[in-house]
This record gives C-alpha cells, sequence and structure tokens, in this order.
C-alpha cells in the first residue's frame, strides 16, 4: 500500500510539473522569439544608419574642412586690417600735429589782427 501511495504521490507530482512547465516553456519560447526579432530590427537599423550616416557625416566633415579654411581667411584679413591700422597711427599723429600747429598759427594770426594797435 505504501508503493501505490508513493506512486500515486509521485504520479500527482509528474502532472502538476508538466502543469507548469507548459506554460513556462511556451512564454520562455515567446521571450526567445521576441528576442531573436529584437535582435534582427537591430541588425537591420544599424545596417541603414551605417549607409544613411556616411555621407552625412562626409558632409559635416567637408562642411568642417570649409569653415576651418574661411575661417583661417578671415584671420588672415583681420591681421592685415591690425597692420593696417598700426601703420596708419604714425601718419595720422603727424598729420594731426599738422593741423594742431596749423590751427595755432592761424589762431595766433587771428588774435594778432585783432590786437594790433593802430
Amino acid at each position: 500500500m505504501e508503493f501505490n501511495a508513493a506512486q500515486t504521490e509521485m504520479e500527482h507530482l509528474l502532472r502538476v510539473s508538466w502543469i507548469v512547465l507548459i506554460p513556462a516553456g511556451v512564454l520562455l519560447s515567446m521571450v526567445l522569439y521576441k528576442l531573436a526579432m529584437l535582435l534582427h530590427g537591430l541588425v537591420e537599423f544599424l545596417t541603414l544608419a551605417r549607409y544613411e550616416l556616411a555621407p552625412a557625416l562626409k558632409d559635416v566633415r567637408l562642411t568642417a574642412e570649409h569653415v576651418e579654411a574661411l575661417s583661417a581667411r578671415t584671420l588672415n584679413g583681420v591681421k592685415s586690417v591690425e597692420n593696417s591700422v598700426a601703420a596708419t597711427g604714425p601718419a595720422l599723429r603727424t598729420v594731426g600735429r599738422e593741423i594742431r600747429y596749423s590751427a595755432q598759427s592761424l589762431w595766433r594770426g587771428v588774435v594778432k589782427s585783432f590786437s594790433r594797435k593802430r
């Protein structure tokens, strides 16, 4: 009788195990299927991104080169203007002195012409 009870309990345990294992197996297979689909989508995305981003990166690189060349030309232009301003500084000072002396002479002449005693 003990043998029959143990056998019955084993059969009952086996049935309960199948009841638990079948849904667990189905859920596991669904998870694996979803994972496979996710990986497939990721591979397609990476392939598409590689072919779409390569020309865009080339354009960005080309734009950066053009900006670099433009900034170099602008820097040269700014240096040229700076040198020109520095070169005109002494000339402006000389012209300024001449204008000041001329104005002073003119003013002295005007003052002397009105202050002459007759």
